[in-house]
């Protein structure tokens, strides 16, 4: 095969190639948003629980000043009756600081109740927030889920057709030809060719190439290599 020729198939071979690298770059990018929509869930079911255990710590924080609430009015009940019982001004005055402390105690546990209320009604709210928030990402997720699968099966069977393209393409190709090509483009994601500009300059990074190897590719006597960027040269096409 001469070289005009083998440059005409290796152009095909290449819009094969620039296909499937183009599915494969669509295939990780709804892997990547799926997995992208995962992590907001786990986020928000993660915020979900601190706030879920922070609930539980207020709930039995009001709880435990409810029990001091309620031993202080016991507290306060007994000192009542026994302030009415006193024989000195001695005992009354015990009774009254006791009586005093007793309700400073008090109003005090009855403040933290108020107080552990008060965030137990502030971390509901948060929680109802966050858990709408979670049933979203959740629906959202699962819509997308389901919307992803059928794109990915699509483009899976376009590469599953392009790469079988590929092999009758490639077996078009001589052993020395193939082998060049695969060199060239191995980890590229664009053109592994381009065509020599009328100056004599290469057609992707216009690096000059020596005229006796401009004679070569206008000949089509060989395949060439840019220097300047690796690329495979061929000629350039007229529009005439």
């Amino acid at each position: 095969m001469e070289a005009t020729d083998t440059v005409g198939e290796l152009i095909v071979l290449q819009e094969i190639d620039l296909e499937i690298i183009r599915i494969r770059s669509e295939l990780g990018a709804l892997e990547e948003e799926i997995e992208g929509l995962v992590t907001t869930v786990e986020e928000f079911q993660e915020r979900e629980a601190k706030v879920q255990a922070k609930l539980a710590e207020a709930d039995e924080r009001v709880r435990r000043y409810q029990r001091s609430v309620e031993a202080g009015r016991d507290i306060l009940k007994r000192l009542e009756t026994r302030s009415s019982a006193v024989e000195n001004m001695q005992q009354h005055f015990a009774v009254r600081s006791e009586t005093d402390t007793a309700r400073r105690n008090l109003k005090s546990a009855e403040d933290d109740q108020l107080s552990a209320m008060q965030e137990v009604e502030t971390f509901k709210a948060d929680l109802a927030e966050i858990t709408a928030e979670l049933d979203a990402a959740q629906a959202g997720l699962a819509t997308r889920t389901a919307e992803v699968k059928k794109s990915r099966k699509s483009l899976e069977g376009e590469l599953d057709s392009h790469t079988s393209t590929k092999e009758t393409q490639e077996e078009r190709l001589d052993g020395k030809s193939l082998r060049l090509y695969r060199t060239v483009s191995n980890g590229r994601t664009e053109s592994a060719l381009a065509s020599l500009t009328s100056d004599g300059c290469c057609g992707r990074c216009y690096t000059a190439v020596p005229k006796q190897r401009q004679a070569d590719i206008r000949a089509g006597r060989a395949l060439a290599i840019c220097e300047g960027c690796g690329v495979i040269l061929y000629p350039e096409v007229s529009d005439a």
